[in-house]
């Protein structure tokens, strides 16, 4: 299994926080692999460039195969991935509110469904795009092509505003911050700040803090799988476990226990990333 984070190009840093490359190749004679996913804050373009793979839907109950290109706005149920065999994702994850720069549309347009052909959003250039993964030769190669795709977008990127400069301090202080302080940061009322911050992000800042403090209890799960529930409470700044049971129930529609047991029988581990 190969996976790797890698820092994006210097000119592309203020709308994208990191470019993953995640490659592993099953044994279909072991059956068919799936890893659990959660609701995550991150909003991302996906490539799958080899076998495809399909996600399962726990809310819904419903698969689909997945789109070789593949946008993820404002993501709120858990979702099951099942690879292809030979399966070689990268993953594109934007900074807090740098998908509404780039696509220029509203993240509430994109909450009526979980994911998107890429295609649909930004055209033909999708397929061209994956083409040109599919023929290279080296993981060094695949970045290099997702960055000039991202990088003939700059110009028509939509402007930095104040807000910008702080929707990642939400992430860095785990949600837990107060709205109020946030907005005052942005140089807006909480009325304004409510407004722009869900045509950035898509969901209601309180919502989206709860997201950020549910989705850093899962991946301290997934990386420390040692640590109890009990711990993992404090340290994501959770009041008592109660309320980390009430998010793992409204995120993920099932209690800590469940998702523990999940990760552990996990055919696939997906160590997922918050931003930096």
């Amino acid at each position: 299994m190969f996976q790797q984070f890698y820092e994006p190009h210097p000119a592309l840093k203020g709308f994208v926080n990191n470019i993953m490359i995640h490659q592993v190749t099953f044994d279909v004679a072991a059956g068919q692999p799936q890893f659990p996913v959660p609701p995550l804050p991150e909003h991302c373009l996906f490539f799958y460039v080899r076998d495809a793979s399909e996600s399962e839907d726990t809310a819904a109950n419903n698969k689909e195969t997945l789109s070789s290109a593949l946008i993820v706005g404002p993501h709120v149920n858990r979702h099951i991935i099942i690879p292809g065999r030979d399966h070689l994702m990268i993953k594109v994850g934007f900074q807090p509110g740098g998908l509404y720069r780039f696509l220029g549309i509203p993240m509430t347009e994109l909450l009526c469904q979980d994911s998107f052909d890429a295609v649909d959003l930004l055209g033909k250039e999708m397929n061209e795009v994956t083409d040109q993964l599919r023929e290279a030769s080296s993981f060094s190669s695949m970045k290099l092509i997702v960055e000039r795709f991202l990088l003939r977008h700059v110009n028509r990127l939509k402007p930095v505003l104040p807000i910008d400069q702080v929707l990642s301090l939400l992430i860095k202080e785990r949600g837990l911050l107060k709205i109020d302080q946030v907005a005052s940061h942005a140089c807006l009322s909480v009325r304004q700040f409510e407004r722009v911050f869900g045509q950035r992000i898509g969901l209601p800042p309180k919502q989206y803090s709860r997201l950020v403090r549910f989705a850093q209890a899962w991946i301290l799960k997934e990386q420390q799988p040692d640590n109890s529930w009990l711990k993992i409470t404090y340290e994501c700044g959770y009041f008592d476990q109660m309320h980390l049971i009430r998010d793992f129930q409204e995120f993920a529609g099932v209690s800590p226990s469940v998702i523990e047991s999940a990760l552990m029988t996990s055919e696939v581990k997906f160590f997922n990333r918050l931003f930096n």
